[in-house]
């Protein structure tokens, strides 16, 4: 259970920047990691809402965070099915969200603010000690 619960937690944090914008019908694809319906552009809704809230992202802000966070969240479920089908574990899935939270991180850097930046790495720097930021 206290998994799980670490797994929402990333799943509200998650945001990496890759060089292509993914397809919109990827947000209507299944969640992997979650077998309750939930789907990509459902987990986004809810990381652009906590993120806004707790950063307080300006309008400007918004999009581009937006855009990060989709990257990030088809990056993190694409490697959730990766890491079903070759046996996923607790390591490997913990190693699959630091990498793509310490992408967040440097794809955050050029729309933050230094405040909002700090807010964001002293979260980071808690919830991932072995990250190396």
């Amino acid at each position: 259970m206290r998994s799980l619960s670490t797994l929402l937690i990333l799943l509200v944090t998650i945001s990496f920047t890759v060089a292509q914008t993914p397809d919109p019908a990827v947000e209507k694809e299944k969640f992997a990691l979650l077998n309750n319906g939930a789907t990509v552009g459902m987990v986004i809704k809810s990381v652009i809402k906590a993120d806004t809230k707790r950063l307080s992202l300006t309008e400007q802000q918004v999009p581009k965070a937006r855009q990060i966070i989709t990257d990030a969240t088809v990056k993190f479920n694409e490697g959730v099915k990766k890491l079903k089908a070759s046996g996923m574990n607790q390591k490997k899935l913990r190693v699959l969200a630091v990498d793509v939270e310490t992408g967040k991180l440097l794809a955050y850097k050029a729309i933050l603010t230094p405040q909002q930046y700090s807010i964001l790495l002293a979260q980071h720097k808690k919830m991932y000690p072995e990250s190396k930021v």
